[in-house]
C-alpha cells in the first residue's frame, strides 16, 4: 500500500511510515499548511512586499449607442449657435436653432462613455477632419473579476426637460467625476476653407479604439501564481479537503479496529520504563472501556517503552487493515465534485467572458416604397396572433421635419425604428403631443395588436380585426398601451417606405440587442405609377422630401420621384446580393408583389418561414377572401385593405396608362425593371395583350439570400 515517510534517522536505521490517508499523514499535511499559509496571508493582508496591482492589454469591443449632442457656435452672442441631438427633450428646447445634420457612422461604441470633439477657427471653413484615438483613462483600479456596472448609464440625461442638463459645462464636469473615463485625442485636426454658399459644412470624424492597458487589483490566486484561475485553486483545495476528511474518518475507524492482543504481544516483548515485565500482562490485558480511552492508553504505553525500535519492528509485522469504501459512495462523491467544478466554472465564465445576449424577440422590417402593395403585406403579418405591427411610424419624423431631405432624415428614421423594435415608445415624444392616445399614432387602427388585449379589450388576439371597428372601439385608450402591448409579443414587425439605402440599416443589423430580418418588397414600376396617380395629393409632401425641395409639395409629373425609388430598389438589391456583408446572411428576402398575388399561400408561407412564423387556418381563409374579391377597388380605398381581385389589380396598369407614359416610366426605371425581372414593352399592342406575361419567372437565388429556398 502506498505510504508516506513521517520520520527517519540514518544513524539508528529508523524510519517511520504511514498510509497516505492515515491520521499521521494528515497531521503532517496540516502542520505544513500551518507553517506556510498563515505567513502568506498575514503578509498579503498587511500590504507588505506583495504586488498590489497588475495590468494586462486588451482590445476594447465597441458599439455606437446612437446618442449625439451637436452644438455649432455662429457668433459671439449667447444665442448664436445651432444645435441638434438624438435627445427629443433637448431638440424641443432649441426652437428655431434646431438643425438636423447628415451623419455618417465611421465606428461604433459599446461602452457608455463620451468622445468630446471640439475645434475653433476664426476662418470660415467648409470641412473639418478629425482622426484620433479614444483612450481609456483610469483613476481607480478595476476589480480582477466580476461585472462593473457603475457607469453603465448615459452621459447625457436625455429625458430631462431642463436646459441645464444639456449644458456642455455640466455634462463634462459630471463625466470627469467618474473614476473611469475615455478621452478623445487628435493632435492634428484639419480645417478646410472655401465653402460655397449652397454647400453644407461637413465634419468627418474617425475614431480609433487602440489596444488598452487595463489596471486591475490583484487576487490571491494570481499572487500564488497557480496555473489557471483562483477558482481552480479554490476548487482543488476544497476537493483535497473533502478527500482528506474521508480518508481521516476511514483511517481512524481502521486504527480502532486493530486486534488488541497483537498490540499487547508487542508490549510484552518490549518492556517499559514504568512497568515491569511481571506487571505487564495485568495492566495491558485489561482492555479500556471506550475507544477514546484506548487511544490515550496506546499513547501512554508507547511513550513509556524503553526500546521503541523493538516495538515498531514487532508491530510492523502486523498487517495494516485495509480501507474499504463503497463504490456507490465513490461515484456519488465524484459526481458531486464534478458538479461543483462545473458550477464554479460557469460563474467564472459569466464574470470573465461577458458574452452579448441577443434578444428573444424577432424583428422584421418590411422595406418597400409607396403604392407597392406594402400595406397588404403588412396586414399579412399584422393579423398574425404573435405579431406586434406598426405601419410607417417614421411618418411622424417626416411630418415634423418636412423641410429636410430624405437622406438627412435617414438617421432620425433609423433611430425611431430601432426604438420601436425595442418597444421603447418614448421616442415619439419629439414628434407627438405630450397627452396622446392610440389614435394619435399614424395608421394605428390597421394594427391588430393595438385593437386587442392588452392595448384594447374589444378583440382577442386570434380575431381578424378591421380598421373601421378598431377606430370606433379603441381610439381613446392611452398611448402607454402601445409599449405595454409591444412587450408581450414574440415578433415586432414594421412596414416602412422611408429608407432609400440598405447601408443605413447596417447599425441595426449589427446591433446585438436586435434580431432583425428584412423583407424587401418590390413591384413593377409601371404598376406603381398607376397606383400613385390615385393618391397624388396625399403623396405631394413626401415627394418634396424625396426631391429635397425644402418643404415644398411636389406632384411627380416628370417621374423624378419614381426615378429615385427605382434607383433605391436597385441599390438595396445589389447591396444585399452582390458581395454582401456576412451579417446580412439569412436575414434578407426579396418578394415581388406580382408573385404574391398570383400564388398568395405559397409566397406567404415563404415569408412566414423566413420570419419564424406559422400560417394558421384562420389566416389562410382570410388571405383567400382578401385576394379573391371583385374588381380592382375604388379610388377612395387607395390606402385601405379591402377584398379585391389581386391578379387584376397587378395588371390594371396595362389598360389604364397610355403607352407614352409607359415609355417614359421605362426610360427612368429601365435598370430596375430589368433587374427585378419584368419585361419591357415596345408597343401599345404588347402593352394591351394580357396574354403576354410581363412578369418573368424568378431565377434560383435571384431575389433572396436567406435560409428559405426560392422557387424556380
Amino acid at each position: 500500500m502506498a505510504g508516506v515517510e513521517l520520520f527517519s534517522h540514518p544513524a539508528l536505521y529508523t524510519r517511520y511510515r504511514a498510509g497516505l490517508c492515515s491520521a499521521a499523514a494528515l497531521a503532517l499535511l496540516l502542520i505544513a499548511v500551518l507553517t506556510y499559509v498563515p505567513p502568506l496571508l498575514v503578509a498579503y493582508r498587511s500590504h507588505g512586499f506583495w504586488l498590489k496591482q497588475s495590468a494586462y492589454r486588451e482590445q476594447p469591443t465597441v458599439r455606437f449607442r446612437y446618442e449625439v449632442l451637436f452644438v455649432a457656435t455662429t457668433g459671439p452672442g449667447p444665442d448664436s449657435f445651432l444645435a441638434w441631438s438624438t435627445f427629443p427633450a433637448f431638440n424641443r428646447l432649441q426652437e428655431d436653432r434646431l438643425r438636423v445634420p447628415l451623419l455618417s457612422r465611421m465606428s461604433t461604441l459599446v461602452m457608455q462613455s463620451m468622445a468630446f470633439l471640439q475645434f475653433f477657427s476664426p476662418v470660415p471653413g467648409s470641412r473639418l477632419y478629425m482622426n484620433g484615438d479614444l483612450k481609456l483613462n483610469q483613476r481607480q483600479l478595476l476589480n480582477h473579476c466580476g461585472l462593473d456596472t457603475r457607469y453603465n448609464e448615459s452621459v447625457v440625461n436625455g429625458t430631462s426637460p431642463f436646459a441645464a442638463d444639456y449644458d456642455l459645462t455640466n455634462i463634462i464636469a459630471a463625466y470627469r467625476g467618474r473614476n473611469v473615463t475615455t478621452v478623445f485625442s487628435d493632435p492634428n485636426p484639419v480645417w478646410m476653407t472655401g465653402r460655397a454658399a449652397d454647400t453644407p459644412f461637413i465634419i468627418n470624424a474617425t475614431i480609433h479604439y487602440p489596444e488598452e492597458v487595463i489596471l486591475i487589483s490583484q487576487d490571491f490566486g494570481k499572487l500564488l501564481n497557480l496555473p489557471g484561475s483562483s477558482m481552480s485553486a479554490f476548487s482543488l483545495s476544497l476537493s483535497g479537503s473533502l478527500i482528506g476528511l474521508k480518508c481521516l474518518c476511514s483511517r481512524i475507524r481502521c486504527l480502532l479496529q486493530l486486534q488488541y492482543h497483537q498490540f499487547c504481544h508487542c508490549l510484552q516483548c518490549c518492556p517499559t520504563n514504568s512497568i515491569s515485565p511481571e506487571e505487564m500482562p495485568e495492566k495491558t490485558l485489561k482492555k479500556p472501556s471506550s475507544k477514546i480511552s484506548t487511544c490515550f492508553y496506546y499513547l501512554y504505553t508507547l511513550f513509556t517503552l524503553k526500546d521503541r525500535t523493538c516495538f515498531l519492528n514487532c508491530f510492523s509485522s502486523v498487517r495494516m487493515a485495509r480501507i474499504r469504501i463503497s463504490s456507490t459512495i465513490v461515484i456519488l462523491f465524484v459526481m458531486v465534485q464534478t458538479g461543483f467544478l462545473v458550477f464554479m466554472y460557469a460563474r467564472y465564465s459569466s464574470f470573465m467572458l461577458q458574452s452579448e445576449e441577443k434578444t428573444s424577440q424577432v424583428h422584421i422590417l418590411i422595406l418597400s416604397s409607396w403604392r407597392s402593395g406594402s400595406s397588404f403585406v403588412g396586414q399579412l403579418f399584422s393579423q398574425h396572433p404573435s405579431v406586434f405591427y406598426l405601419m410607417e411610424p417614421a411618418w411622424h419624423v417626416w411630418v415634423t421635419m418636412y423641410q429636410n431631405s430624405a437622406k438627412v432624415l435617414h438617421m432620425a428614421v433609423r433611430d425611431l425604428v430601432r426604438s420601436v423594435f425595442l418597444c421603447d415608445m418614448s421616442v415619439f415624444d419629439a414628434y407627438m403631443p405630450w397627452k396622446r392616445n392610440l389614435s394619435d399614432l399614424f395608421q394605428w387602427a390597421v394594427s391588430r395588436a393595438l385593437c386587442s388585449a392588452p392595448a384594447c379589450d374589444s378583440f382577442q388576439r386570434t380575431d381578424i380585426t378591421s380598421e373601421m371597428a378598431c377606430k370606433t372601439l379603441c381610439g381613446r385608450y392611452p398611448f402607454t398601451k402601445v409599449e405595454e402591448a409591444c412587450k408581450t409579443y414574440s415578433h415586432v414587425v414594421i412596414k416602412e417606405v422611408r429608407f432609400f439605402d440598405l447601408k443605413v440599416l447596417y447599425p441595426l443589423l449589427t446591433d446585438p440587442s436586435l434580431n432583425l430580418k428584412i423583407i424587401h418588397l418590390v413591384r413593377d414600376p409601371r404598376a406603381v405609377v398607376k397606383s400613385r396617380e390615385q393618391s397624388v395629393k396625399a403623396l405631394a409632401r413626401d415627394n418634396g422630401i424625396v426631391l429635397s425641395t425644402n418643404g415644398t409639395k411636389v406632384e411627380d409629373s416628370k417621374y423624378k420621384v419614381m426615378q429615385e425609388i427605382c434607383r433605391s430598389h436597385v441599390q438595396i438589391y445589389e447591396t444585399a446580393t452582390l458581395k454582401p456583408p456576412s451579417f446580412l446572411k439569412d436575414r434578407y428576402l426579396m418578394i415581388r408583389f406580382e408573385d404574391l398575388v398570383r400564388d398568395p399561400l405559397s409566397e406567404i408561407s415563404e415569408m412566414y418561414k423566413f420570419a419564424d412564423l406559422s400560417l394558421t387556418p384562420t389566416l389562410k381563409s382570410w388571405v383567400y377572401n382578401i385576394t379573391h374579391g371583385q374588381g380592382p377597388g375604388k379610388k377612395k380605398e387607395a390606402f385601405k385593405i379591402t377584398s379585391r381581385d389581386a391578379v387584376n389589380v397587378s395588371q390594371a396598369w396595362r389598360n389604364v396608362l397610355s403607352f407614352q407614359k409607359i415609355k417614359k416610366i421605362q426610360e427612368v426605371c429601365k435598370g430596375a425593371i430589368n433587374m427585378l425581372g419584368y419585361q419591357l414593352v415596345d408597343s401599345e399592342k404588347e402593352q394591351r395583350d394580357l396574354s403576354l406575361d410581363l412578369v418573368l419567372p424568378r431565377r434560383q437565388n435571384q431575389f433572396s439570400w436567406s435560409s428559405v429556398n426560392p422557387k424556380n
